[in-house]
């Protein structure tokens, strides 16, 4: 089976081992298995609309047949005949008026083709953003585990000094209890985020493909943020690819209300039809004909089926534009808390710079005090726990930061154009 290949993948140098986060966004693009089945979903509209084009063709039929004949009486005279009957023929018809039904109904899927071309564009962009959160959190994971380690550490660096004083008699044997205590708790604290770092990895594997390789830290282009939540409203109405979906699907709702009311409609073509036949009716012998006609035809009465099924699409159409409403304060209701996040997570992470500033100033004091006799063990370790939370919660909360701009982006739907990964020819809209 050919393999889709949706979008040229950033050029990688076969020795460069990194995956920068705008790379391992084109891999997911161009494998996941989500893109691919929106991709072919796409390409099957496409072959619909096209497939419906082709009624304002000529359709040309070529018909035969060969077969035993027993005939009795033709037109009132006695005929008693047994013959092998072949007919051989051609018709060629030309649609003139149908009501606007295949008019309606090219316009139907075109707006249905256009639905799964924005439909696959919002699926980029979701999965983008997917990419961008593993990506971000492994980085966050990443340097968890290094803090981690440096933790373990100083306290390994805290027992050895400990068990020093003791056996200069300057503490107590509860005193590197306490220390091994902590130590144990660090190493603990180690696993958890080990165990983090491994879940990461595998979602990044999921999502790309691959296992990640020296990821580098990446930064958001703040130029597609919103400066302002009514800035970042307009821009998500405008260009979130669901809404245009939305608005494509009521289109075509509406398209085929149009190509239900043309059963109102009497039908008009052009026929142009021979036959060559032998033995046929009983009489032996050729028999050719050929015509050219207008033909006309009109449904009276149906059951009223033309009246239901008209009534039917009108109702489909009132769902249409339920659905939009309904995609479009989605999408505002998704917009603000895009913007609440990234507005506190940002003011968050200042206040948790100045926690990690001030609590190693506090750590340090702490320690000098202790070597002077005026600091207990206890307040030594619990600053050096202080410490670690916070560059723990100012890690978290610097890429907590980053995601919180990508995920808003995301929701004016720009992400993919802030990676500068440009859609193939096939994804953009018809010239």
């Amino acid at each position: 089976m050919r393999k889709l290949i949706l979008i040229p993948l950033l050029a990688l140098s076969s020795q460069t081992q990194a995956m920068t986060l705008e790379q391992s966004v084109a891999e997911a693009i161009n494998h996941h298995p989500l893109l691919q089945q929106k991709y072919a979903a796409f390409e099957a509209a496409i072959r619909y609309k096209r497939a419906a084009v082709g009624d304002y063709l000529p359709q040309v039929r070529l018909y035969g047949g060969v077969g035993y004949e027993d005939v009795r009486f033709n037109s009132g005279q006695r005929i008693d005949s047994e013959l092998t009957r072949t007919e051989i023929g051609v018709k060629v018809s030309q649609l003139i008026f149908d009501g606007f039904r295949t008019t309606s109904e090219i316009d139907r899927l075109e707006f249905e083709k256009e639905a799964e071309r924005f439909g696959l564009i919002s699926e980029a962009e979701n999965l983008s953003l997917e990419v961008s959160r593993v990506y971000l959190q492994l980085i966050m994971a990443n340097k968890i585990v290094g803090l981690a380690e440096q933790n373990i550490e100083e306290h390994k660096q805290i027992l050895k000094n400990i068990q020093s004083r003791e056996n200069r008699g300057l503490s107590s044997e509860s005193d590197v209890a306490q220390v091994r205590a902590r130590l144990a708790t660090s190493q603990s604290g180690y696993l958890a985020a080990r165990h983090n770092q491994m879940d990461m990895q595998a979602k990044y594997y999921d999502l790309v493909g691959e296992l990640p390789k020296d990821l580098i830290n990446p930064k958001p282009d703040f130029e597609y943020v919103p400066s302002t939540l009514s800035y970042a409203l307009e821009q998500a109405v405008r260009n979130h690819p669901e809404i245009d979906a939305a608005i494509s699907d009521t289109q075509a709702a509406s398209a085929q209300h149009e190509r239900e009311k043309s059963d109102f409609w009497p039908k008009l073509s052009l026929e142009l039809q021979a036959n060559k036949n032998d033995n046929i009716g009983g009489i032996e012998g050729p028999d050719e004909d050929a015509r050219a006609m207008l033909m006309l035809s009109y449904d009276i009465f149906n059951g009223g089926s033309s009246i239901d099924r008209t009534e039917a699409a009108s109702w489909r159409y009132q769902q249409a534009m339920a659905v939009r409403e309904n995609t479009e304060k989605q999408v505002v209701e998704s917009t603000r808390l895009a913007w609440n996040s990234y507005d506190f997570v940002g003011q968050q992470r200042s206040f948790y710079r100045v926690n990690v500033d001030q609590a190693v100033i506090a750590e340090k004091g702490y320690i000098k005090q202790f070597e002077l006799g005026r600091r207990s063990l206890l307040d030594v370790l619990d600053a050096k726990v202080e410490v670690f939370l916070a560059r723990k919660n100012y890690i978290n909360a610097h890429h907590n930061y980053h995601i919180a701009a990508y995920r808003l982006i995301n929701a004016t739907g720009q992400l993919m154009e802030s990676f500068r990964i440009d859609k193939p020819t096939t994804w953009k809209e018809d010239e």
